[in-house]
Parts: structure tokens; sequence; C-alpha cells
């Protein structure tokens, strides 16, 4: 049980240090939303946030689309380099080169 929390301690500790996102600024916000438009999104206002909602669900799901927020549509337009989902690395699936096979 203390590893337990041991580890629960150290996960919201590793959340907690993580710096803000950077402000987003009205002009940005504009280009955003115009872009989304362009794009096929609806953008939806929830409170303070703004969520970006495509209006196709993905080719052969079942599953309803998913809504993004504005910090990670511009990680996938590639205006903004701070967001988690930009510091993905893709790569190829199976062994890495030189395992032999």
């Amino acid at each position: 049980m203390r590893r337990f929390w041991a580890v629960m301690m150290v996960a919201v500790a590793g959340c907690a240090a993580q710096p803000p996102a950077p402000e987003i600024t009205p002009a940005q916000h504009a280009a955003n939303i115009t872009a989304a438009e362009q794009a096929g999104y609806k953008v939806v206002a929830k409170g303070d946030r703004t969520l970006f909602c495509p209006t196709a669900a993905p080719t052969g799901s079942h599953m309803g689309p998913t809504c993004i927020t504005e910090s990670d549509f511009e990680a996938m337009v590639g205006r903004n380099t701070t967001a988690p989902a930009a510091t993905l690395q893709h790569q190829l699936p199976g062994p890495g080169p030189g395992s032999g096979h």
C-alpha cells in the first residue's frame, strides 16, 4: 500500500512540475478558428475553453468524433511546438535497424 502512495505522489509531482501552456493571443485565436473551419472542424466554446470538433467521424469507425483543444490544434498544424502532442516522435513499428532481421 505504501508503494502505491509513493507512486501516486511521484505522478502528482510530475504533473505539477510541467510549465503552463503559453497564452494564445486574440490574433492567433482568430487565425485558429478560421483554419479550423476551413479544415472541416466545428468550433465549440465551453466556458473559457475553445474546442475543435471534426464534423465527420473517421472512416470505418463507429465512434463519434473526438474534440481537441486549441493548443492541440495548433500543435497539429505546426504552430505551437510546446504542446504535448508536438513532442511525440513517429517511428516505424517493429524491430529497429541493426536488430538482425
